[in-house]
């Protein structure tokens, strides 16, 4: 039996939502929380509560079929590619939470802090923290002082430059009440006031969040709407909120997974809002599984997106083999180190030092230097940064079709 939300019943069939509100808030295989739900405006509140569906049970195996998926494409393209991929996801992803939050960047300023071009702090911090899931950094969010912490890190100081009045003022968060607003600025919602109240908040969702009771992606559907519903900041919510719930992901799958959650938000943008605004609503009585159910299926087209990009760039990879297989190399170790300067050259771009081609090759410095040096000028392009970084000179493949 299809699960339908609250919202909807009341609609259709709104002599039964009392029934079916209370066949679900008291059913035994439902799982209540001591945060309220109250809609900006509105009287009544409701506590949160979830129920455990059939449907949900159903998305969560998909979901972990795209897993296995996705591990076997990952484990199919060299380690070269996948790392140039990550890079490319870092930029897409921090890009994309900035737009999603209204916040102007461009790609270039992006790329030349991931890539240790620039030294400008704007957005560092953000590009840093994502670029250090790859490095599986550990960070604690157990209590409300975690997440202060994180905070000042992440993003205080850069909203606070743009706007000093969205400086933090209370003991851990805002003191002041905070406002969501729409497009044609109306008040959509009003994060939870006052500050005693925020922790409280805080706390029980943090406890969600580090529940072994509950399952994994659940619990972090949970936390990634009470995070939104409380805002304990005046500014940048969003934006930390989607880095905890990538991390998360990080940490019980594979980093990859992290690093394009925002870009399928953006993607799905619409969709994402109406699923705040739905749980919101006093006709939906805190019933989180809606969300939970919608914010998985999200999960879920982000591990389907990547399986697809990795199977096209392997293809993709392949093709481009094929024409360095008709080249004439000296020998084995010049043609791997042709293969992996394009490997380099296709993704991102940011090129392979000679630190990571003698990782790679197992060989001395001496010898990938002499063999980088033996390589027609054209044929590579040179980046010099805090190294070198090369990469192939992908207009050689134009040359041969010529």
């Amino acid at each position: 039996m299809k699960y339908i939300p609250l919202s909807k019943l009341y609609y259709t069939d709104p002599h039964k939502v009392d029934e079916v509100y209370a066949s679900r808030h008291n059913a035994p295989y439902t799982r209540k929380f001591s945060i309220p739900i109250k809609q900006f405006n509105h009287q009544k509140s409701y506590p949160a509560f979830i129920c455990y569906t059939e449907e949900l049970m159903r998305l969560t195996e998909t979901i972990y079929t795209h897993y296995s998926k996705l591990l076997y494409k990952v484990h199919s393209v060299p380690p070269v590619v996948l790392r140039q991929f990550a890079l490319s996801c870092i930029l897409d992803e921090v890009k994309s939470t900035n737009d999603i939050e209204g916040v102007h960047s461009t790609r270039k300023e992006i790329k030349e802090i991931l890539d240790g071009v620039s030294s400008s702090s704007r957005f560092s911090s953000i590009v840093n923290k994502y670029y250090n899931i790859l490095n599986n950094e550990k960070i604690d969010f157990s209590t409300n002082d975690d997440i202060r912490k994180f905070y000042d890190i992440f993003a205080h100081e850069e909203v606070a430059a743009e706007h000093q009045e969205n400086r933090l003022d209370g003991k851990l968060f805002r003191k002041n009440s905070v406002d969501i607003m729409s497009s044609n600025d109306k008040t959509i919602h009003r994060g939870i006031f006052p500050e005693e109240k925020i922790l409280t908040s805080m706390e029980e969702a943090l406890s969600i969040l580090n529940s072994d009771e509950i399952p994994l992606l659940v619990r972090v559907s949970i936390f990634h709407y009470l995070f939104g519903y409380i805002h304990p900041f005046y500014d940048g919510n969003g934006r930390t909120d989607r880095f905890i719930t990538s991390y998360f992901l990080a940490q019980h799958f594979h980093y990859i997974v992290a690093l394009r959650l925002s870009v399928l938000i953006k993607r799905n943008r619409k969709q994402y809002y109406k699923l705040f605004s739905d749980m919101d609503s006093e006709i939906n009585r805190g019933d989180l599984t809606p969300f939970v159910y919608g914010f998985m299926s999200i999960i879920s087209d982000t591990f389907q997106d990547i399986i697809d990009i990795l199977e096209r760039k392997r293809t993709q990879l392949k093709k481009y083999e094929e024409k360095l297989n008709q080249m004439n190399f000296k020998d084995t170790l010049m043609q791997n180190i042709y293969y992996i300067l394009l490997q380099s050259a296709l993704f991102y771009g940011q090129g392979i030092s000679i630190k990571e081609l003698q990782d790679i090759t197992h060989k001395a410095r001496g010898t990938v230097q002499r063999r980088l040096d033996s390589i027609p000028k054209n044929y590579l392009v040179i980046r010099k940064n805090r190294t070198l970084y090369y990469k192939l000179n992908m207009i050689i493949f134009k040359e041969q079709s010529q």
